[in-house]
């Protein structure tokens, strides 16, 4: 099909409902699915709600979030085309890159704090649920008809619950950060707020998550906000805001100053290496409690501290 979309333009349309269909039945296809796509929780909500109602304009999904979604479904017909065609190691090479998030059996605190205050990340576990309960029902037509749809199904539910998790703990992160302790000292590493490294893990990138929060707000902004949901807009508003203001320092902060590290790092061996003597300086109390700390817990055979 593929060959024959190229001359003929009219069916690519064909080449790609095949890929879904086939896609449909594939277990890791489905989990490449749930990892790549983003949460349009609050948009299907409308649709379901408003979307029958005559009269009724439903709110057009964000330019962010049909953005990824495309990649999305472009990524997974790449997969499914590579895996079904014996081009294995193509296949594999975008399995590697996007790896699958293990469900989680324990909600963290910073995804049970944003899922209290988010109604759309409430709705989004429910639904799931849901789809997980009428999925694996023994009434299910796909229950005994159809056992490879019914994994790849199920192999879709784990990784997204499991990436549902990861999104909602660094917007958890974000919005609600968690206070840096007061016994470290201010220069410590620890004492810094550890939001890239989080955000980065989740979303693959700062700027991505930038995005998917920009397409949030701007898609709850949209007017006529729906009936079903104008108690909870303006808060979910407020919240996403708040996130998007905290990932801002991150994606917007200030370069590297190379210089100046290295600077300090030529220091530091300097003075590590400076011979003892009168002119040496003295250690602080930082650094002899480090020592100590480092004796103490050196475990290692032959090693002296």
């Amino acid at each position: 099909m593929e060959s024959l979309a190229a001359d003929v333009p009219a069916l690519t349309g064909m080449a790609d409902w095949l890929l879904d269909q086939i896609a449909l039945r594939d277990a890791h296809a489905q989990q490449l699915r749930a990892v790549l796509e983003p949460d349009i929780t609050d948009h299907l909500r409308d649709r379901r709600t408003d979307g029958y109602l005559l009269g009724v304009t439903v709110p057009a999904l964000d330019a962010q979030r049909t953005a990824h979604l495309n990649q999305a479904r472009e990524t997974v017909r790449a997969y499914t085309a590579a895996a079904h065609s014996g081009r294995e190691r193509e296949a594999q090479q975008l399995l590697d890159a996007f790896p699958i998030p293990a469900r989680s059996l324990k909600t963290s605190g910073p995804a049970a704090a944003w899922r209290r205050n988010s109604a759309t990340a409430q709705d989004a576990v429910e639904a799931l649920a849901a789809q997980r309960a009428a999925t694996t029902a023994e009434n299910s037509a796909d229950y005994f008809a159809d056992p490879d749809l019914l994994h790849a199904e199920t192999s879709y539910l784990a990784a997204r619950e499991g990436q549902l998790h990861l999104m909602h703990d660094a917007l958890g992160r974000l919005a609600y950060p968690a206070p840096a302790p007061v016994t470290c000292p201010r220069s410590s590493p620890r004492s810094r707020p550890r939001r890239p490294s989080a955000v980065s893990s989740r979303f693959r990138h700062p700027r991505r998550a930038a995005q998917v929060l920009d397409g949030l707000i701007s898609y709850q902004l949209q007017q006529p906000v729906p009936a079903h949901r104008r108690a909870t807009t303006g808060a979910e508003t407020d919240l996403l805001t708040t996130a998007r203001d905290a990932l801002g320092h991150t994606v917007a902060g200030a370069p590297l100053d190379e210089e100046h590290i290295r600077a300090r790092l030529q220091e530091a061996l300097a003075r590590s290496a400076a011979p003892a003597g009168p002119g040496r300086v003295a250690p602080t109390a930082h650094d002899e409690a480090h020592a100590q700390a480092l004796a103490a817990g050196s475990t290692t055979p032959g090693v002296h501290l």
